[in-house]
């Protein structure tokens, strides 16, 4: 059996009494899109964004379980300390909710909708700080698309996103969990945010280092090469 992140290899065993060298983990890979030729700056003036704004962006479906609600409430607090920001939020799902948490912030928070593959891959290259509040996260093909364009990434330490984003390319941040309910800490949350913010030489040293775990562990190459030797070990087997 093959799953994605050793979180889940835990979940199957512990659920389906399976032995842990039964399965295996081959985390997915994504091809290399990152486009490291275009400028920022022209990127920016396509979509009006002003050169000097700080933008934060969150990639993903609108939903309790992203963990938006929280990201909303840090965003309240990152605007007292960096009123030139934006939260960009690129995704579909249910705004009636979110509309009303941004009611006061309104100007400042850009809902895309879903964006085609190429535009927000531009949205990658503009942002300062990528930020991935989810509640659950089996794998998380959003952190693997920022770590691959080099975006610093701020995530909750949660289920296999713990996994993927390691403390070399993103700051953590812990889940207040209670036995009815799993909670973020908007502060420490918008506390990240902000010192990646000021820190623009270590927001990217960590993008940097985002890349490169991108290419080592999440590529398509490396996902070639482990099904290759995986498959290889199931051949000895039968031997």
């Amino acid at each position: 059996l093959i799953v994605l992140s050793d979180y889940m290899r835990e979940i199957i065993c512990r659920d389906y009494n399976f032995t842990p060298q039964k399965v295996s983990v081959i985390p997915n890979g994504l091809s290399d899109v990152a486009d490291t030729l275009t400028n920022p700056i022209l990127l920016r003036k396509k979509w009006n964004i002003g050169l000097e704004e700080k933008i934060i962006l969150f990639a993903g479906r609108v939903d309790e379980i992203k963990g938006i609600n929280f990201l909303i409430k840090a965003f309240h607090k990152v605007m007292k300390v960096h009123s030139n920001s934006r939260l960009v939020i690129a995704g579909n799902g249910n705004y009636n909710k979110i509309f009303q948490e941004t009611k006061s912030i309104c100007t400042k928070v850009i809902f895309t909708g879903l964006l085609e593959k190429k535009d927000l891959y531009e949205m990658y290259r503009i942002a300062d700080v990528g930020v991935v509040p989810s509640l659950f996260e089996p794998f998380g093909y959003v952190p693997v698309e920022m770590m691959m364009h080099e975006l610093p990434i701020v995530a909750t330490a949660t289920s296999g996103l713990n996994e993927v984003v390691d403390e070399s390319c993103g700051l953590k941040v812990p889940l207040i969990v209670s036995p009815d309910n799993v909670e973020i800490d908007t502060s420490l949350l918008a506390q990240k945010i902000i010192y990646l913010l000021q820190n623009p030489k270590e927001a990217k040293r960590l993008g940097k280092n985002g890349r490169k775990r991108y290419l080592e562990k999440y590529s398509s190459e490396v996902f070639g090469k482990n099904m290759i030797a995986f498959y290889k070990s199931l051949f000895q087997e039968c031997k």
